[in-house]
């Protein structure tokens, strides 16, 4: 009988035992600490600053104000999913956090940053459309798909790479095949080239195939892309218009998350935005000069340069056009952008 009841004992010991050792984490007071783990996937190579300037410290920071209660796991360069796939990849929950500029189909509004002439920095531009987003565009459209936007950052105007000629009067577009993405569809078309539309993972292996003669980026996107070690040519100051960075969060997931986790996604947000904008303005120019050692870089003058902001004029209007004839509201998008901008100035 002694026998029984001490191997009941030593049973019910190692029962403890191991359960203790199986909790996640211990807080000071020894009670359970749950861990929040969520994953995060986008297109971007790690080497891109959009990465490790954007999501990167985004995450960073969430589990430094919550103190190591959120956790991520990070899925880069298309390790789950292309480019265009992660709302779906999102709404799913294969994935939380995923990289959902390229959605234009379902979130169109967010292009109107993306238009020609629409801020000169990236800093000014992503100030604006993430004011508009966390005012109007999250109700808009982002929450009617079943996501809520984490932070949105406004890239530096991109400029047009070219390998064969360089691009210094409008008439240089007649015939050329350019890719873009975005409102630089209609922006190229009204300049008199082909545009083709493609995501910047593809960019690299069309140009070196010379399915297009020339592609659209920033100087923060060359060398991510290995653009840099093939282009001769680019523009330099030009206003064709720009791309947008946003990453949402599936909805559901969200309102699961405590009340003190939504306040640091919202201040990580703001801290991301603020960031990573500075860091490309800062970053972009630097390129510039780095770039012009072995890329030619030329501004128009100034004649011309007016020549293709007047050309470009009509591009605001066909695209508000277009996504009014399809249900979306870009007239009042685009009103409201341009108030943001002008009481920021």
């Amino acid at each position: 009988m002694k026998r029984s009841w001490l191997l009941i004992v030593c049973v019910l010991l190692m029962t403890i035992v191991t359960a203790c050792g199986n909790n996640p984490t211990s807080g000071t007071n020894g009670s359970e600490k749950e861990v929040i783990k969520l994953k995060v996937a986008d297109s971007f190579p790690t080497s891109n600053y959009l990465s490790s300037e954007g999501i990167v410290f985004f995450m960073d920071r969430v589990e430094e104000l919550t103190e190591g209660k959120v956790e991520f796991e990070y899925y880069p360069s298309e390790q789950i999913g292309k480019a265009n796939s992660y709302l779906d990849l999102t709404l799913s929950k294969t994935i939380d956090i995923g990289y959902t500029s390229y959605a234009t189909d379902r979130l169109p509004l967010t292009e109107v940053a993306t238009l020609p002439g629409a801020y000169s920095t990236s800093k000014e531009g992503s100030s604006i459309i993430w004011k508009l987003m966390k005012g109007y565009l999250a109700e808009e459209e982002y929450l009617k798909n079943g996501v809520r936007p984490l932070y949105a950052v406004a890239l530096p105007q991109y400029q047009f790479v070219t390998t064969k000629k360089p691009v210094k009067k409008i008439e240089d577009f007649k015939g050329m095949k350019a890719r873009v993405t975005g409102t630089m569809e209609l922006a190229f078309d009204e300049l008199g080239a082909s545009p083709v539309f493609m995501p910047a993972t593809e960019a690299y292996t069309a140009m070196e195939r010379n399915t297009v003669d020339g592609v659209t980026f920033p100087f923060t996107s060359l060398a991510p892309y290995q653009i840099d070690s093939i282009a001769k040519y680019s523009t330099k100051g030009a206003n064709l218009g720009s791309f947008t960075v946003v990453y949402s969060i599936n909805e559901d997931v969200y309102q699961s998350l405590p009340d003190d986790v939504k306040k640091s996604f919202a201040q990580a947000g703001d801290d991301t935005v603020e960031h990573l904008s500075k860091y490309l303005d800062t970053k972009n120019n630097e390129l510039a000069k780095e770039f012009s050692e072995n890329i030619e870089m030329y501004e128009l003058s100034e004649d011309e340069s007016a020549k293709w902001d007047q050309a470009l004029e009509p591009v605001w209007d066909r695209w508000a056009e277009d996504l009014e004839n399809r249900g979306f509201n870009a007239d009042e998008t685009i009103k409201k952008y341009q108030e943001i901008r002008d009481n920021l100035n």
